[in-house]
């Protein structure tokens, strides 16, 4: 919820950019788990993993949105999100690194995922996997968008 209340506040402090464009509203569910190796099996992952955090935002059509989680010098999360300009798909880059001796990194990217679909992405660095599932919706106002983004 707290991630939520500050998507909202962001989004509310740039109402009159936003008014002007479509808003697209964006559920991230990301999941942790431990592992040597990567699963062959996603979805089998997907349901052994734990829940870690569901962070939410609303942005504008055309605006990058970036989500970043972790300690800065321990490990580091980054999901970048880039709605196309007429808000009916959006991209998604996931940026998972983590301190050992050295910085170990992995990424995942998922190019024009239509609104209203998920898409299931995973980053594996050292013995952690990070799963991640990305719902985006396109609205026109900012209500609808804050009842939707509530909803699970």
């Amino acid at each position: 919820m707290k991630y939520l209340a500050t998507a909202l506040i962001l989004a509310l402090g740039a109402w009159p950019a936003l008014a002007e464009s479509p808003l697209v509203a964006v559920k991230v569910d990301i999941y942790r788990m431990q592992t040597d190796q990567s699963p062959p099996n996603i979805i089998a992952a997907f349901n052994r993993a734990e829940l870690e955090h569901q962070p939410r935002l609303i942005t504008s059509a055309g605006k990058e949105a970036r989500i970043e989680i972790g300690e800065q010098d321990k490990h580091l999360l980054s999901v970048t999100l880039f709605p196309s300009d007429d808000g009916e798909y959006y991209s998604a880059n996931m940026n998972y690194k983590i301190k050992q001796q050295d910085w170990l990194q992995a990424s995942s990217e998922s190019e024009q995922i239509p609104l209203g679909q998920s898409v299931l992405m995973s980053s594996h660095v050292g013995e952690q996997l990070i799963l991640m599932q990305v719902t985006g919706k396109r609205f026109h106002d900012l209500d609808t968008a804050t009842q939707w983004l509530e909803i699970d």
